[in-house]
């Protein structure tokens, strides 16, 4: 078996919610966002990942989204917490220390939540 891990795929049960995320993503965090989230699908590009955001699956019954970390590395978390923030991103925990590093959490629509972190 050959498997790599290159996408990331968020699933939501409307496409105003995936419109949401995908504003997000574009709005706030500054990523790059292709395709149509309010039509049912978009790529995000973040480094060598991409996060798909899809409404609806292939599947009838996939869940409620109840929530997801995305975690990011971030060169200076505190300049990164101020762009965004000036962005009007909502800063669920500012820019703290931590063993490994500096950290943050931005917010995001439906249970999205985006760890900020530089390592020490």
């Amino acid at each position: 078996m050959n498997l790599r891990f290159d996408h990331l795929g968020l699933l939501t049960d409307s496409r105003d919610k995936n419109q949401d995320i995908a504003d997000f993503f574009s709005g706030v965090l500054g990523l790059e966002v292709s395709g149509n989230a309010g039509e049912g699908y978009a790529e995000v590009k973040a480094g060598a990942m991409t996060i798909a955001l899809h409404s609806g699956a292939m599947i009838d019954d996939f869940g409620a989204h109840g929530g997801t970390l995305l975690q990011f590395s971030s060169d200076d978390v505190r300049a990164d917490v101020e762009e965004i923030r000036d962005r009007g991103g909502k800063i669920a925990l500012e820019p703290t220390e931590a063993d490994w590093g500096t950290i943050a959490y931005v917010a995001g629509p439906h249970g999205v939540l985006v760890e900020l972190c530089t390592s020490h």
